[in-house]
């Protein structure tokens, strides 16, 4: 019995190290994964380089969700991953703050720069009616002078007001 029990003691030994191996491979290559999708979250470049970037426009409904964006944007082929864009939305200063509208993004953008987007109030349709009158209306009144305008410092002009370097509004000045 001494062999068989020697035998036993080998073949138990072996299946233990083959169950350790392959732990160790998956615990590695889904660390490996969790590392990327980590990294992509706070380093995600854009879809694409700012030569061959495409301008495509999206249109928000006023229920949808982050993830619901993420899909949209990622089927438009503006973002790679929907889940990472939720990711990037709930760690963002912008979380729950997406708003309903026409968009126009670029695949040359960011996900943070998608999200300042989809975020700012208001849309960029609306934005172009109303900052030409609102320019036109504070030039007209004397209300925007380049001093009033100067006085807040780094603090950017209110909504619909003149930039103090006169070209155009401040949400014109996004990125």
């Amino acid at each position: 019995m001494k062999v068989g029990q020697i035998i036993g003691a080998v073949l138990d030994t072996v299946v233990k190290i083959v169950i350790i191996g392959v732990i160790v491979s998956y615990t590695y290559k889904y660390a490996l994964e969790a590392y990327d999708f980590g990294y992509q979250v706070f380093a995600e470049e854009p879809v694409s380089s700012p030569e061959a970037a495409k301008v495509i426009s999206i249109y928000i409904p006023e229920s949808a969700t982050a993830m619901e964006v993420g899909e949209v944007l990622e089927e438009k082929g503006l973002i790679r991953d929907a889940r990472l864009f939720l990711i990037q939305e709930l760690l963002s200063g912008h979380h729950d703050e997406l708003r309903e509208g026409s968009y126009e993004l670029s695949s040359d953008m960011t996900s943070e720069e998608m999200i300042k987007v989809l975020t700012a109030e208001p849309s960029e349709d609306e934005e172009e009616d109303t900052s030409g009158k609102a320019a036109e209306d504070g030039k007209e009144d004397g209300s925007d002078s380049p001093e009033e305008a100067s006085e807040g410092g780094e603090e950017a002009p209110e909504e619909g007001t003149e930039a103090p370097d006169g070209g155009g509004t401040a949400e014109d000045g996004q990125t």
